[in-house]
This record gives structure tokens, C-alpha cells and sequence, in this order.
């Protein structure tokens, strides 16, 4: 069984205080079922229970273990499917291999594209929010004048008054240029935004036939293969940039090159892909990740990488590590 207790240890740490997992309320109430259904329909790791657990034993109620797992199972079932799996891309979560080789297929076959699509979206939107403020810059700047302008022509107003006036109508007048050519550099992105997100909608059902989407639903399938199949992986997602898999290694685990001994990295880190080659025929695949060491004491993680492994398929099964030679 994985270090859980250090697990939980890194969440309170890295999240705040246990008991904002379940309130005292919610630990008296003891819907197990109904909390590890709502985990498992979240897509969380099996280790939320132990979070929920002991967030309930600081309000001094016990947990049934027993009814959680039948909940969360029932929220899988529902999440690992094609419209679930959908749904929960378009929300802009990023998933963590929970559903198991079995359901995944189907899973990704929907997450994919709904991933891909609130990219779009946020990109979008991030547009519209730039231009949306570079517009509100600009009408500040003329609400200043308009209110500068006012005062000059207020005969009651003081020569203090008069002279912080001209000062505002001349720091106004110098910027509402720049934010006027804002606002139409803005708009040209947004309208760029506008159009990709278009693009991305209308090409979606085409897109579940590309190789991009084979190669991606390929790389994620072997990825979380390799987590479940590694006892020194806690879990692997693909939020660090996009689809690329982060691959979060447990404190004190090892991953040693399975020709040599040689030790690649030892945990608690973060290992990030950087690339996939496949040799096409002889259906052999490899991911190759750089290594990121984590503080054991507060899992800040490192800025520059200690090295890297390299980790090989076959026919998208885990066949082993090796050590990077060069990155």
C-alpha cells in the first residue's frame, strides 16, 4: 500500500487544514456513500477518503470505509464513459487515471475533445476579458478628461484645484492613445479567439478522427498505464501544459532503469513529458520526462530538473524505465 500517511501529510500542508475537507455537519450526517459517490463522479484520487477520514476524526466521528468505496465506484461509473468523460473536459478538469485500462478508451474518446474544445473557449474568453479592460482603460482615461475639463471651467474652483486639473488633463491626454491602439489590438485578438473557438467547434466530431487525436489519446492511454503499473508513481495528469502528462513521484520511491540498476530519480518530485517517439510495426513506444525534485517538507517543487528517464511501451503495455542519457 502507497505512503498514505505522508500523502495526507503533504495535503494538509500543501492545502490548508484537514477539516476543510468535511465539515463537522457532514461527518455527523455520515453520508459515506453519498461523499465517495461525489469523489468518484469528481474524478479524485482513492486517497480522498483518507482526507475525508481525517477530517471527520478531528470532530471525533468515525468513517465507513465500506460505504465510500461503494459510492465512489458508483461515481466512476457514471464519470468513465464517453458523454461522462465529455463533460468532464469541457468543465476544464484534468484527469487523473481513475477509471481503470478498461474504461478509459471511452473515457478519453469524450475528454479529449471536451478538453479541447474549453481550451478554446478559455482563450476566448481571456481575449474578451483583454479587451474588455483595454475598453474600460480608455474610458478612464476620457472619463479624466471630461471630469479636468469640468474643473477648468468651474470659476470657484482654487488655483490648487486648477492646477491638479491641467496636470490630469495632460497625463490623460498622453495615454488615451496607447489605450485606444489597445483596445484595437484587442479586438483583433478576440476576433482571432472568436474564430478558432468556431473552428474547434465545427471540427470537433472530424477532429476524434485525426492522427493528433489518436497520438494524444495514445500518449495519455500509456501514461496512466505507466502510473498504475509503477509503484513509485501517486498518479499522473495532463494539466501541466495542456495534454502534456505530470507525473507527481512519491516521497523516497525510486525509479531505476530496469537494464542497469542505475537510479533515475528518486521521489518527491514531478516528472514532465517532453516528447513521445513510436516506432512504427514493431508497435514500441517511448516517453521521455524530464525530473523536477519536490521539498519533502513543504513539496515545493524544484525550477530546473535534476535529470530525466525515459519510459517504454509495448503495444501501449508499461515495459520498464531508462535512465536519459541526454534530454
Amino acid at each position: 500500500m502507497r505512503n498514505w500517511s505522508w500523502l495526507v501529510l503533504g495535503a494538509v500542508l500543501l492545502g490548508g487544514c484537514a477539516s476543510n475537507v468535511m465539515s463537522e455537519k457532514e461527518c455527523l450526517a455520515g453520508d459515506w456513500y453519498g461523499a465517495g459517490f461525489s469523489d468518484g463522479a469528481a474524478g479524485k484520487l482513492e486517497r480522498a477518503f483518507e482526507e475525508r477520514a481525517l477530517a471527520c476524526h478531528e470532530h471525533d466521528v468515525g468513517a465507513d470505509e465500506r460505504a465510500y468505496r461503494e459510492g465512489r465506484l458508483a461515481g466512476l461509473d457514471r464519470l468513465c464513459t464517453e458523454p461522462g468523460g465529455y463533460d468532464y473536459g469541457r468543465a476544464g478538469e484534468s484527469y487523473l487515471g481513475v477509471c481503470g485500462r478498461d474504461r478509459e478508451e471511452a473515457f478519453l474518446a469524450g475528454y479529449l475533445p471536451g478538453q479541447r474544445i474549453y481550451v478554446a473557449e478559455a482563450a476566448r474568453n481571456a481575449a474578451r476579458s483583454a479587451y474588455d479592460s483595454a475598453v474600460s482603460r480608455a474610458e478612464g482615461y476620457r472619463d479624466d478628461i471630461r471630469r479636468a475639463r469640468e474643473k477648468l471651467r468651474d470659476p470657484e474652483a482654487s488655483e490648487k484645484q486648477l492646477k491638479r486639473a491641467r496636470k490630469d488633463l495632460a497625463y490623460a491626454r498622453d495615454r488615451l492613445p496607447d489605450a485606444e491602439r489597445d483596445i484595437d489590438a484587442a479586438l483583433y485578438e478576440l476576433g482571432r479567439a472568436d474564430e478558432a473557438l468556431d473552428q474547434t467547434l465545427s471540427s470537433s466530431a472530424g477532429w476524434v478522427q485525426s492522427r493528433e487525436f489518436a497520438g494524444l489519446h495514445a500518449m495519455l492511454t500509456e501514461t496512466h498505464e505507466f502510473a498504475r503499473a509503477h509503484p513509485a508513481i501517486d498518479y499522473c495528469t495532463d494539466d501541466f501544459g495542456g495534454f502534456y502528462p505530470r507525473c507527481e513521484i512519491l516521497y523516497s520511491a525510486r525509479l531505476v532503469d530496469s537494464e542497469t540498476g542505475a537510479v533515475c530519480a528518486v521521489g518527491p518530485g514531478e516528472a514532465r513529458f517532453l516528447r513521445r517517439s513510436f516506432t512504427r510495426g514493431e508497435g514500441r513506444s517511448r516517453q521521455v520526462f524530464e525530473f523536477f525534485p519536490a521539498d519533502p517538507d513543504n513539496g515545493r517543487v524544484a525550477r530546473r530538473p535534476s535529470g530525466g528517464f525515459d519510459v517504454l511501451f509495448a503495444n501501449g503495455d508499461y515495459d520498464g524505465v531508462a535512465c536519459a542519457a541526454a534530454l
